[in-house]
């Protein structure tokens, strides 16, 4: 029988066996999709924390870097790198480190920290641009083969005329001008104006072509 020629009674009588029967089920499925919301937020409201916390801790590096506190400088960083070491706030604390180090002179340094980024962070952009800092660092020290290693590895193709630049310093110091002149005309061509925005990546390219 269908429920168009059922009596009102009858309709209200199939409903509650219907339910009857189905209850359970009902009861699951409403309390797994609740569990999952509450979880989802519940990860939600951590991950504000974390990133809260993170944020506030690298707030005050900043200001110790700032004042030329080094000491506190160190311990911030520390902090970070100990209890959030996934978030971006310890990966630019790291990548910042490393600058100053490299600026120094100290490049043992600043190498532990980009491959720290490395090896902690989650984000492919931010991994590029430590491996990009570590080709320059060990260009620095006169190592361009270990160099042009560290740049075959690529995880964000947006960076890619950076790398070529990089190559071509590489290949340059190694005195292999037609491998480094074509890698400088492929950044050219990675990156668009790049005579505008990067006029000395113009001016090695220009330089090798007269060679």
């Amino acid at each position: 029988m269908t429920t168009e020629y059922m009596t009102e009674q009858e309709q209200i009588e199939l409903l509650k066996s219907w339910v009857k029967q189905y209850s359970i089920v009902i009861l699951a499925g409403v309390l797994a999709a609740a569990i999952a919301i509450f979880g989802w937020r519940t990860w939600q409201d951590r991950q504000y924390r974390i990133l809260s916390h993170a944020s506030a801790i690298y707030d005050e590096m900043l200001t110790a870097r700032a004042q030329n506190n080094a000491e506190a400088t160190v311990v911030q960083s520390q902090k970070l790198f100990d209890h959030y070491p996934k978030t971006t706030y310890a990966q630019l604390a790291a990548l910042m480190l490393a600058r100053d180090a490299a600026y120094k002179k100290d490049y043992a340094k600043a190498i532990t920290e980009v491959n720290w980024v490395i090896q902690h962070s989650d984000i492919s952009s931010m991994r590029q641009i430590a491996r990009l800092r570590l080709a320059r660092i060990q260009l620095a020290q006169q190592q361009p083969a270990e160099s042009i290693k560290t740049l075959d590895t690529v995880e964000d193709k947006s960076f890619n005329g950076l790398i070529n630049e990089e190559r071509g310093d590489a290949y340059y110091a190694l005195k292999e001008n037609k491998k480094a002149r074509e890698a400088y005309q492929q950044a050219l061509n990675d990156l668009p104006n790049a005579d505008v925005i990067r006029p000395l990546l113009q001016m090695k390219f220009d330089n090798l072509a007269t060679d």
